[in-house]
């Protein structure tokens, strides 16, 4: 009768080691003042209606704030697909923020040209207004594109 409960001693304890980690790390987190927000988004598409010829999909949304350095910033991770090889477009999704009333708009981008489900990742920091917007579109057709605005849950 003994051994059982030792057994299961060890195995609470064991449980309880390697629970200990991810809750210091959360401690850590907090303590360095960085709170941290996510949010998924399911899917986007260009053009809106019709064939596809750009996608999005398992959209997720991480904002950051480290309350310390007084910095928010964002980052998005999906997985982008065009409507394939050959067609002469490729999927792009780009992050876009307007540095300040007097300079342009900073970007950043990342593409997919083979037809298939790409995960692909792009961080950046708002801009003065706290506005992120999340493009999709095909090039050659960069006049035509699908926004979503990524709102600044700290503005």
């Amino acid at each position: 009768m003994n051994r059982p409960f030792r057994a299961m001693l060890a195995a609470g304890l064991t449980l309880a080691a390697l629970a200990a980690p991810s809750a210091a790390s959360a401690t850590a987190s907090a303590q360095r003042g960085i709170d941290v927000k996510t949010y998924r988004t399911s899917y986007l598409q260009y053009p809106e209606t019709g064939k596809a010829r750009a996608q999005l999909r398992n959209i997720t949304v991480t904002w950051r704030r480290d309350r310390t350095e007084k910095r928010t910033w964002v980052t998005v991770s999906a997985q982008l697909r065009d409507s394939g090889p050959g067609d002469g477009h490729c999927a792009r999704m780009t992050l876009a923020t307007e540095v300040s009333a007097f300079k342009p708009i900073t970007s950043t981008e990342t593409k997919e040209c083979n037809g298939v489900w790409r995960t692909k990742m792009l961080a950046m920091e708002p801009g003065f207004d706290g506005a992120v917007m999340l493009t999709l579109y095909t090039a050659p057709n960069v006049n035509s594109r699908t926004y979503k605005e990524l709102a600044n849950p700290w503005r």
